[in-house]
């Protein structure tokens, strides 16, 4: 390369340039640029003008000494000018790829020794979650049976694996492979199971008051957003007593707002108050802030409080983990916190100015059966 003139080291850097940026190229392989992009290559690079010399000639002449030092190769066939050119050229590797370091086998629980079939040629993220699992099965963990959402927090939940997955609670609907593509094997090894979703109807059922799922005579309607964390609360309140939740529904996220005037139509004089529960991040902070805002302007609506005692506990028991959406300035922050209880809403800042999320499921039911803290706020 020391032997090429100036313009043919120039234009074999512009043409190494242009592989990056618009073929991706490594300097690993070889990688085609066509001859209107060598042309325009060509043009970008200073080289002297020599009168009535056309700039076929001169290209080629550069080009001669590329393909004779072996760093480029022409493309058969040419352009069938007077003085032709390739229809292109190939770039070729200036140096070999790296060779990939092999991620070593884990020593593994009896459990998961059919892993080890198929260790090497699994995807790099189907190899974390087989890792995953693995550390929790050695950790002798609590195997009573859980919802698949609070178990993918239980094996997921830490810094370890974050970065893996949209959310980590949401683990097992992306990982894919032998292993986790039995769902059958899996749920049953993993003591696991799927939380039913919401029914939906057009006609009310007055045997369960509407759509609320009711489970008590007191006159506050829970809503919590996510559907594994409102079967979880619903199974520890039937254990409950003396408490003021009559109803438990299943906000869905943002339709929890659309679904106020549901609430209004059904409420019957029989719900005095409205607590939410949900994520602990920009979107999960703003459904109920904008629902909270609604309720307010109409008198036949309830107020929309925060359920302080599961806000409490999710805190406590939560661990903070990256989340997609942007960090928040400190003004934004603070406009979506205000609806949270003031105990919480300097912790709640600054994990929104942060770029970290807490999921609901952290409250998990192992968690609601242990203790009833997270019901001081619904007592009467």
């Amino acid at each position: 390369m020391t032997d090429l003139s100036r313009p043919a080291r120039e234009l074999l850097n512009a043409l190494h340039e242009h592989a990056r940026s618009q073929k991706k190229w490594d300097g690993t392989r070889k990688t085609s640029v066509s001859l209107p992009d060598l042309r325009r290559v060509f043009r970008t690079v200073p080289h002297p003008k020599v009168e009535d010399e056309l700039e076929s000639v001169v290209l080629s002449r550069h080009l001669d000494e590329l393909y004779e030092c072996g760093a480029i190769m022409a493309m058969k066939g040419d352009d069938g000018e007077k003085f032709p050119l390739p229809r292109g050229v190939w770039v070729l590797p200036t140096h070999q790829a790296a060779k990939k370091v092999r991620e070593p086998l884990p020593p593994l629980h009896p459990k998961m020794r059919t892993v080890a079939g198929y260790w090497d040629n699994a995807a790099p993220r189907t190899r974390i979650g087989y890792r995953a699992v693995n550390n929790w099965f050695l950790s002798e963990p609590d195997m009573n049976p859980a919802p698949k959402r609070e178990r993918a927090l239980d094996i997921f939940g830490s810094r370890t694996y974050s970065g893996w997955f949209d959310a980590e609670e949401k683990a097992f609907d992306e990982l894919g492979g032998p292993f986790f593509s039995d769902r059958e094997a899996m749920y049953k090894l993993l003591q696991m199971y799927s939380a039913p979703p919401q029914i939906l109807t057009e006609r009310l059922i007055a045997e369960s008051d509407g759509y609320y799922g009711r489970i008590g005579d007191g006159d506050i309607l829970l809503v919590v957003e996510n559907v594994t964390t409102c079967w979880s609360l619903i199974e520890a309140l039937d254990e409950m007593k003396d408490h003021a939740v009559g109803y438990v529904a299943c906000g869905m996220g943002s339709s929890f707002l659309a679904s106020l005037a549901g609430v209004k139509m059904l409420r019957r004089g029989k719900i005095a108050e409205i607590r939410y529960f949900g994520d602990l991040d920009p979107t999960g902070l703003s459904i109920p802030a904008a629902a909270a805002e609604e309720a307010a302007k109409d008198n036949d609506l309830p107020t929309v409080l925060p359920a302080v005692g599961l806000y409490d506990a999710l805190f406590g028991v939560g661990t903070p983990l990256r989340r997609k959406e942007r960090r928040l300035t400190a003004q934004q922050a603070t406009d979506r916190v205000r609806w949270l209880d003031p105990s919480h809403q300097a912790q709640a800042t600054t994990l929104l100015c942060g770029e970290d999320r807490l999921a609901q499921e952290w409250v998990n039911l192992r968690y609601l059966k242990s203790n009833s803290e997270w019901l001081r706020d619904m007592y009467r």
